[in-house]
C-alpha cells in the first residue's frame, strides 16, 4: 500500500476511535481508594498494544515481544486473551503468497512482588483462505485507490509459492499442508528495574524460553528457544512514550528446506494518549528482522503499524483493539490485520 493511503487509512482509523471514545457509556466513579491497578506506579500506563510481527517467517515462531514496564501489584493475578487475524499477500517474480492466519494468545501472570512477575503463554496459530479480502478491497474501492498486484490472486486463496535461493522447483504450499501453522508454550520472567520518577522513565527487563507443542511448518534442531526484552517508558502529563528491543536466540531451523536465521530482533516505539481516565489512544511501530536467509526482500526487516485503543470499562478488565497496516517494505509485512484482546486483574 502506498505511503499516502497509509496515512489516510491510519487517520480515518484514529479519527473514528476518537469519536467512538466520546460516545463510551459511563461507569459509575470507583472511589478513591481503589485506582486502576494499571496506574498503580508512577510512568507506567496501558501499555502498547500485545501484538507480535505476523509477517509470514517472524510468525512461524512468534511469541517473543518486549516486555514494558507495567503496575501490578504484588500477589495480584492476570488473565489475557488477544487475536490477531491478519492477510498476507504479496507477489514478485520469486514467489506468489496468499493467505490469512489467526494468532490466538493466552496468558496467565502472576506478581511475585511489586516488581517481579511470572507469566506462562500459550499460542496457536492456523493459515487459512478467508474474508479480509472483501475488507481491503472494499476500503481501496471507497477510497478510489489502485489494488494494484492484488488483482492477480483468485479470492480468499491460502497459498505460499516460493523460490529458493539456491534454484531448484518452486516450494509450494497450499490448503492441504497440516495444521496449526504453529503452536508454542513460553514462560516469561519480568521484572521492572526501577518506575523512574519526574525525570527518568521506568526501565524492565524479561527473559523468556519458548518450546513447541506441535511440529508446525518449521523444522527444529533443538527443543527450546530462548528470548530477552529491554522496554521503556515515559510520562508527559496525559502522553506514556515507550521504547524498547528484543532478541531472540533460535537454533537451526528450516521452512520447508528455507533456512531461518538463528537470530532474530524486533524494536518497538509507540505513543499512548490517555484520553479518560479509563480510556487511551496507541500508536505503535514495530520492525522485526528478516527471518530467512537470502530471500530478497523477506531477509530484509519488516515494518508494520498498529493504531487502536485499549479501554477500561470496568475495574480490572482491560479491552484492547486495534488495526495493523504495512509500512517500507510492503513485500514483507502483512497486508492488513486487526488485532483485538482482553485482560482481566483480580
Amino acid at each position: 500500500m502506498r505511503r499516502s493511503s497509509i496515512l489516510a487509512f491510519l487517520g480515518a482509523a484514529m479519527l473514528g476511535t476518537a469519536a467512538f471514545a466520546q460516545d463510551l457509556p459511563t461507569f459509575p466513579t470507583p472511589p478513591a481508594d481503589e485506582p486502576s491497578s494499571w496506574f498503580h506506579e508512577p510512568n507506567v500506563g496501558y501499555g502498547p498494544s500485545r501484538y507480535v510481527s505476523m509477517a509470514l517467517f517472524p510468525s512461524l515462531r512468534s511469541g517473543f515481544e518486549t516486555n514494558f514496564p507495567e503496575s501490578m501489584p504484588s500477589g495480584k493475578f492476570e488473565l489475557r486473551v488477544t487475536e490477531s487475524w491478519v492477510k498476507v499477500s504479496t507477489l514478485t517474480d520469486l514467489w506468489r503468497i496468499d493467505y490469512e492466519v489467526l494468532r490466538s494468545n493466552v496468558g496467565f501472570s502472576w506478581a511475585l512482588s511489586d516488581d517481579v512477575r511470572l507469566e506462562l503463554t500459550i499460542e496457536s496459530a492456523s493459515r487459512t483462505g478467508g474474508t479480509l479480502d472483501a475488507v481491503i478491497l472494499g476500503f481501496h474501492q471507497t477510497l478510489g485507490l489502485a489494488i494494484g498486484y492484488r488483482g492477480g490472486f483468485a479470492r480468499n486463496e491460502n497459498r505460499i509459492e516460493i523460490q529458493p535461493p539456491d534454484g531448484g522447483p518452486r516450494i509450494v504450499i497450499d490448503k492441504s499442508d497440516p495444521q496449526p501453522y504453529e503452536e508454542a508454550a513460553l514462560l516469561t520472567l519480568r521484572d521492572t528495574i526501577t518506575y523512574g520518577d519526574e525525570a527518568l522513565p521506568a526501565v524492565a527487563w524479561s527473559l523468556s524460553i519458548r518450546g513447541d507443542l506441535t511440529s508446525g511448518d518449521v523444522q527444529r534442531s533443538g527443543p527450546f528457544d530462548l528470548g530477552a526484552s529491554l522496554g521503556l517508558v515515559k510520562e508527559f502529563e496525559s502522553i506514556h512514550l515507550y521504547a524498547g528491543g528484543n532478541v531472540a536466540w533460535f537454533g537451526r531451523e528450516n521452512f520447508f528446506g528455507l533456512k531461518l536465521k538463528v537470530i532474530q530482533w524486533s524494536a518497538t516505539a509507540a505513543i499512548e494518549w490517555h484520553l479518560a481516565t479509563e480510556f487511551s489512544l496507541i500508536a505503535e511501530y514495530l520492525m522485526t528482522s528478516g527471518a530467512a536467509e537470502r530471500l530478497s526482500d523477506f531477509s530484509r526487516p519488516c515494518h508494520e503499524i498498529v493504531a487502536g485503543f485499549k479501554w477500561e470499562p470496568w475495574r480490572g478488565v482491560l479491552v484492547e483493539m486495534a488495526i495493523v497496516e504495512n509500512i517500507i517494505n510492503f513485500q514483507n509485512s502483512p497486508d492488513f490485520g486487526i488485532h483485538a484482546g482482553i485482560t482481566f486483574r483480580w
